[in-house]
């Protein structure tokens, strides 16, 4: 199942410090007959796509081409290295996480920076 959300960045929380952001996820299984499980939690850094993205400005002027990382380390649930790329002009990261308070599982996300002028 694909889901959109949406997060609103104000530039000026850009250079307030110290500035974390991030986005946590509950994710639930889908149940036809009965209520849905949780299936677990998943918290999402998405300080380096702001950091990355801010840094390039506007991305259609770049060709395709990585801009950033978020490494994974035991202070993150990453299964891999999170690339952050410029990718058609547009600023795109994917994330590989382990689910948390849960015995297993992973999620998937793709993130894509869109300046509040588009």
């Amino acid at each position: 199942m694909n889901k959109f959300l949406v997060f609103l960045i104000c530039s000026w929380q850009l250079f307030a410090l110290p500035f974390v952001c991030y986005a946590l996820q509950s994710v639930f299984d889908h149940d036809t007959f009965s209520a849905d499980d949780i299936m677990g939690e998943a918290e999402i850094d998405i300080q380096p796509l702001i950091t990355s993205a801010m840094a390039f400005g506007d991305p259609e002027m770049f060709g395709n081409m990585q801009i950033g990382k978020w490494l994974k380390s035991n202070d993150n649930a990453l299964i891999d290295d999170s690339i952050i790329n410029i990718v058609d002009g547009k600023v795109k990261q994917e994330i590989s996480l382990k689910l948390q308070n849960v015995e297993s599982g992973e999620l998937q996300v793709e993130l894509e920076w869109m300046p509040l002028d588009q």
